[in-house]
């Protein structure tokens, strides 16, 4: 009985051991999995956030229209595996991609006043694809010049943002009328001079006043979420033959 006994506990220890190894085995191969996320960040930096737009008229002629450019920075991104390709999209509909490894900037101009979405991504080495919207504001202002106008010119302008989302806020319009005097005093008269802001709805806005001989009279007024083509539109009701005209309009978005 006791041999019988012996042999039992002999055989009990190496099924012990076994079972501590394949313990020991198994804890070793948990140890090889790695359950910590991957992090990849995305930082990008933006030179501006709001610019704006300058268009010129002189003469009642389109001098010049500017384009603002908005400059990205995506340098300060950063993962713990390698991040392959950088990115933006707009939402007037521009698409760009770039190798991370080559450029870390990109450019994006704009020669449309809007409120626009921009959408900066970075893929990472494993496919994971990490984004930033940010919001950029592309206002405008229109400068207009006409000396000499007997029968002022109309301004057309389009409150219609590049990217057919949401609209100004508001639209200021600053107009000056001069009523020059002649050389010579002898025709000088006032003049009944009428502003009308016209848009698709018809007019929006209206002013009219009696500018004495030599003198000028401004306008200011502010209108809000305009929308679509606009026309600003002199008519001299009574007086000498010509005045000088000076627009200055801004469309405006807030924060």
């Amino acid at each position: 009985m006791q041999i019988g006994t012996i042999e039992c506990d002999d055989m009990k220890q190496p099924i012990l051991f076994l079972g501590v190894v394949c313990m020991f085995l198994t804890s070793g191969c948990l140890g090889f999995v790695n359950n910590e996320e991957i992090q990849t960040s995305l930082k990008v930096e933006v030179n501006e956030q709001h610019l704006i737009i300058e268009t010129i008229y002189e003469h009642g002629e389109l001098v010049s229209s500017s384009t603002v450019t908005f400059e990205f920075d995506f340098s300060g991104s950063n993962s713990d595996v390698s991040i392959k390709t950088f990115g933006l999209e707009t939402d007037d509909g521009r698409f760009m991609t770039f190798n991370a490894d080559e450029q870390q900037t990109a450019s994006l101009g704009f020669s449309q006043h809007g409120r626009y979405n921009v959408t900066l991504f970075a893929i990472d080495s494993t496919g994971a694809n990490i984004t930033e919207t940010k919001i950029l504001i592309v206002e405008q202002v229109i400068s207009w010049a006409e000396d000499d106008a007997g029968a002022p010119e109309s301004l057309f302008f389009d409150a219609t943002p590049g990217n057919d989302g949401t609209t100004p806020s508001y639209l200021i319009l600053n107009s000056t009328v001069t009523n020059p005097s002649p050389l010579l005093e002898l025709n000088g008269r006032d003049v009944d001079l009428e502003w009308a802001v016209l848009n698709v709805d018809g007019q929006c806005m209206g002013h009219r006043e009696i500018i004495e001989n030599g003198d000028s009279v401004t306008w200011n007024t502010l209108h809000f979420a305009p929308i679509e083509n606009h026309e600003v539109k002199l008519t001299i009701h009574e007086g000498q033959d010509s005045v000088d005209v000076e627009h200055r309009i801004e469309l405006r978005y807030t924060d």
